[in-house]
């Protein structure tokens, strides 16, 4: 919920400062680099020492730095060079996270449940990111833009008091091991499976065509068409697909098949497609509730095949490999949309999106559908 609500903080609070859409981009690229450059490092000392703790302290570090940023934000500071270095130390304590976050979940629930518990958490982020809009502008309507950062430095120390509570064994990964030694083990892990780094690489294409087009085009034909008015609504049905995949899946009591989310992940190109070849509102409504669902069930179904397929000692460095493909296809996305949409149009360039979205999808169920058959196999 911090994280969700202090982007929108420090952006108004950099535009009161100089108005600079430069800053901004500027500041929002530190972070990123910041998670780039150090998630395989991440996933090192998720593998290495117990998740929990590598989880505090980055949560310790974390309201730190944000904290700093708060305060020298309302103290009427705007100057890009510290609130690009903070930013930059914030996206290295959030690399630190993410693979032990993700890494975590199997050690504290039944293999029978895991379904269930990936689907829990990946709803609760959410509901948490649908929320912030409101919150920040309940937030803004009282007090400065600073304290949003506030309430996300708050929001990490309460999340390390959390994440003290919760008692999991260390990493089996050797203490004797060169950090260098482990990362190499990570990358033999990683590439020596077949079907894993397929699947990722495709991952990181359907990454790259959505969160490329999807933010920057989606309002830019909305205005054209429907009414830029009514995105906002089309961008609620996509999260309501989420929500009703994620409470189906919670509610079976069953695991979702690998089969099931193959059959669902070509549908995440839905919206994509729609909005480039037929964008009216009712059809998008459709196609956005349809993609969300898909996203959610095979999202479900990628942690849960990890969890099972992957060595516990290795799983945060398989986890931060696959977060390093996240981290790269969103923002190439986003720098590639303009150029291209400015040669092919908009729609156009939805339509490929959809099209290479679909071929990474078959991609990643061919790479998926041969590990599950030498799994019945074995």
């Amino acid at each position: 919920m911090g994280n969700t609500v202090a982007p929108i903080g420090l952006a108004l609070a950099i535009i009161d400062a100089d108005g600079s859409a430069a800053t901004i981009g500027i500041v929002v690229g530190a972070r990123s680099a910041g998670n780039l450059l150090f998630v395989l490092a991440g996933g090192i000392l998720a593998d290495r020492f117990p998740r929990s703790v590598v989880l505090e302290g980055s949560s310790a570090a974390s309201a730190i730095t944000q904290g700093v940023v708060a305060w020298y934000v309302l103290s009427g500071g705007g100057s890009v060079v510290p609130l690009t270095l903070l930013a930059l130390l914030n996206g290295i304590c959030a690399a630190f996270a993410s693979p032990a976050s993700s890494a975590l979940l199997p050690q504290t629930v039944p293999s029978t449940m895991r379904s269930q518990a990936n689907a829990a958490m990946r709803l609760t982020l959410n509901l948490c990111a649908v929320a912030s809009g409101a919150l920040a502008a309940l937030f803004l309507l009282v007090a400065d833009p600073g304290w949003l950062i506030a309430f996300d430095a708050l929001c990490f120390a309460v999340a390390g008091v959390l994440f003290s509570r919760v008692r999991v064994p260390a990493g089996t990964a050797s203490k004797k091991e060169s950090l260098m030694s482990q990362l190499r083990g990570g990358w033999v892990a990683f590439s020596e499976q077949k079907w894993l780094w397929q699947a990722i690489v495709g991952s990181t294409v359907m990454n790259l065509c959505f969160s490329g087009t999807i933010p920057v085009l989606g309002p830019i034909l909305a205005e054209e068409t429907f009414g830029s008015h009514l995105w906002g609504l089309v961008l609620g049905a996509q999260v309501g697909g989420l929500t009703v995949a994620a409470v189906l899946i919670m509610r079976s009591g069953r695991r979702i098949s690998l089969r099931a989310g193959l059959l669902a992940l070509p549908l995440g190109a839905a919206l994509p497609l729609t909005l480039g070849v037929h964008p009216t509102f009712a059809v998008l409504l459709l196609a956005a509730f349809v993609g969300g669902l898909s996203m959610e069930v095979f999202g479900t179904v990628w942690e849960t095949t990890l969890q099972d397929r992957i060595e516990p000692d290795k799983l945060g460095r398989v986890y931060s490999y696959d977060a390093l493909g996240s981290f790269i296809g969103v923002p190439l996305g986003q720098v590639l949309v303009g150029p291209v949409s400015a040669e092919l149009t908009p729609r156009t360039t939805l339509v490929i999106a959809g099209v290479l979205m679909v071929g990474a999808a078959l991609a990643i169920a061919r790479a998926l559908g041969g590990e599950r058959a030498a799994i019945k196999a074995a």
